[in-house]
């Protein structure tokens, strides 16, 4: 998109925005611009806020949701039903189904959807911890 119009610092943002999903470069363009008319504090909050997502979020050995604890609030939580198991496809759909708030059982996320035809096979998705918890679960008589 190199444009004399634009600085290159903001042409970085709007092409780094651009890759996030759903984001196009109108989009990104908008967003870009926003963020420019924050104070400098607000914008580095966010900049942070960024920075930690790698530093802080970790997988829950248990299920594989996204979480800064391990186990995960879900997994720690006494009152969820442990032996009900939620397979789901993105710790996004977690979300979704939290959202309802009438499931009181716990999940797996597979990060990633079975896909012969894509060659994604049961190895490349977490089906196999899924059956590791499974049979653990068996065992304790859950």
């Amino acid at each position: 998109m190199a444009s004399k119009a634009l600085p290159p610092a903001l042409e970085r943002l709007i092409a780094d925005l651009s890759m996030l999903p759903g984001i196009g470069e109108k989009t990104a363009t908008r967003l870009a611009l926003s963020i420019l008319r924050w104070p400098e504090s607000r914008a580095r909050e966010l900049g942070e806020a960024i920075t930690q997502l790698h530093s802080r979020i970790k997988l829950c050995t248990t299920c594989f949701t996204f979480s800064e604890d391990d186990p995960c609030a879900i997994c720690g939580d006494p009152r969820r039903d442990h032996t009900i198991i939620c397979v789901v496809e993105d710790p996004g759909d977690i979300i979704a189904i939290e959202k309802s708030g009438i499931f009181r059982g716990t999940y797996h996320v597979l990060h990633g959807a079975i896909s012969p035809m894509d060659g994604i096979g049961p190895e490349d998705v977490k089906a196999k911890e899924l059956l590791k918890r499974i049979e653990e679960s068996k065992r304790a008589g859950g």
